[in-house]
């Protein structure tokens, strides 16, 4: 019974990384709003994140521009921050990416800017209907590697915990014991009875003399 409330403690701790890891996306993104122009900065390799309100059935247009900063930048929109799967474009422009996408729900949906190379200023802007030409066709993406830092704080917890607890279960069992010392009658040498204070190995069982500090039978260290 002890094991399995430990198991459980173990596993309940595990999860609390995991709820800030799953939380904590949601409240990141720079929220957008539509028909409105939005100046950001980013640099080489940096992800930026937003969010934006739409309705279903709708046509938008995400345009992407970084002009004379000549930015390579990938666009991404999902329907979760995570960015786990959605869809994608990535032309060979240098300043501008523009993307035509219709929506499936109504709510909240992610886009996920990418600096490719390049660093600098940029505006996105995110617009009703259809307007201009898309850079390049829409493809869909499926990234999992949000997943592992979603759940590798968590994997880390268990894992080691179970090494722990592990090695404690390799330990001797330590036997339950009651008056660990006894008291025996001993023949003197000189013809009187003599008591002699003996204690029993809380390991092993055995008699040892008082106050060692390690069984000379099983040598495990006593308190």
């Amino acid at each position: 019974m002890k094991k399995y409330k430990s198991i459980l403690i173990l596993v309940l701790c595990s999860l609390v990384p995991l709820l800030f890891t799953a939380t904590i996306p949601f409240a990141l993104p720079t929220r957008l709003d539509r028909n409105s122009i939005f100046n950001d900065h980013g640099w080489t390799g940096e992800k930026i994140l937003y969010a934006i309100t739409l309705e279903s059935g709708f046509e938008y247009t995400i345009t992407v521009n970084s002009g004379p900063w000549s930015m390579d930048i990938l666009i991404r929109i999902g329907e979760t921050p995570y960015m786990i799967n959605g869809l994608s474009v990535d032309s060979s422009s240098t300043y501008e990416e523009r993307m035509h996408f219709t929506t499936s729900k109504s709510g909240d949906y992610y886009i996920e800017i990418k600096v490719n190379s390049g660093s600098g200023f940029f505006y996105i802007l995110v617009e009703s209907g259809k307007t201009g030409s898309a850079t390049g066709s829409n493809v869909n993406f499926f990234d999992v590697s949000y997943l592992l830092v979603l759940v590798l704080p968590s994997v880390f917890i268990l894992a080691v915990g179970f090494l722990i607890m592990r090695k404690i279960a390799s330990r001797p069992e330590r036997k339950p014991f009651i008056n660990i010392y006894k008291r025996i009658r001993k023949e003197g040498e000189d013809s009187l009875d003599t008591n002699v204070d003996v204690m029993i190995c809380e390991y092993c069982g055995i008699e040892i003399k008082k106050n060692l500090k390690k069984c000379p039978n099983c040598r495990n260290n006593l308190n």
